[in-house]
């Protein structure tokens, strides 16, 4: 079972294992950013983090599940282990050793800078790149997972879905229909209330792992984070929308999805 509790110590781990690259020189976050770590994925070249995005003091991590090697790494396995072999572990593990529900602790490091509304600027603050020539904008939400909850029992679901910046403070996510979060939002919307959701960017692999698997409804991926890893997620409750937030996340966006503000 993997040991890592946060993403800077995964990076450590792959880095040791050869599985990490920081680029140095200055990248732009127009396409070039992008381009790069995609001609990297084609030759199954190692994770990215790029140190030096133009106007931007934050680095920007790339492809950092697409190899079998570093899967290994973030689910504690043997290098070398087969995906089929990875996938029969998780089952293994989860049938065997069950779920383990998270831990709710005061706070976290995630909390040790908060920005308010007012003081918000998304592409002022983040290098959100712009991915591809006809996206409508620029994608903040990629390797990112959403929270939400179930409004009559409670159920927190993590789910990866595609965010796009619209201003300082408003971005858009791509709720795919019959999506668990997407059930979540028919709650909200059917009481007449906007949803809270919170979306995590950089965090354990292993959290957005399990955001991007098919888990069962009303089961959380919380919970299977935990039972993979052998121990129970810290998380702390957001002092916005009241939600469990990962405590060793980097970056956490709150904020509510306004069901008559469809853009």
């Amino acid at each position: 079972m993997s040991e890592l509790r946060d993403l800077r110590e995964w990076i450590s781990a792959c880095e040791k294992e050869g599985e990490l690259k920081r680029i140095k020189v200055q990248v732009d976050w127009n396409l070039e950013l992008s381009h790069i770590a995609k001609l990297n994925e084609e030759r199954k070249g190692p994770a990215l983090l790029f140190e030096n995005v133009k106007d931007y003091t934050i680095p920007v991590l790339t492809s950092a599940l697409t190899s079998e090697k570093r899967l290994a790494i973030t689910l504690g396995v043997e290098p070398g282990t087969s995906m089929c072999e990875m996938a029969r572990w998780w089952m293994k593990v989860i049938t065997e050793k069950g779920l383990i529900k998270p831990k709710e602790v005061p706070s976290g490091p995630v909390t040790e800078q908060v920005v308010e509304e007012d003081a918000i600027d998304l592409l002022r603050d983040f290098p959100v790149p712009y991915i591809y020539p006809k996206d409508g904008g620029r994608y903040i939400g990629t390797a990112v997972f959403l929270i939400t909850k179930d409004l009559e029992t409670g159920w927190v679901n993590l789910g990866t879905y595609r965010m796009m910046v619209h201003d300082r403070n408003h971005t858009g996510v791509q709720i795919i229909k019959g999506k668990h979060a997407d059930m979540h939002f028919k709650q909200y919307e059917k009481a007449g209330k906007p949803m809270p959701a919170a979306a995590v960017i950089g965090c354990d692999p292993i959290l957005f792992l399990c955001s991007s698997t098919l888990v069962p409804a009303q089961v959380s991926e919380y919970d299977v984070a935990g039972g993979l890893r052998g121990e129970p997620i810290e998380v702390f409750e957001g002092e916005l929308t009241g939600l469990p937030l990962p405590a060793h996340a980097e970056i956490i966006l709150e904020g509510f999805i306004d069901p008559k503000d469809l853009r």
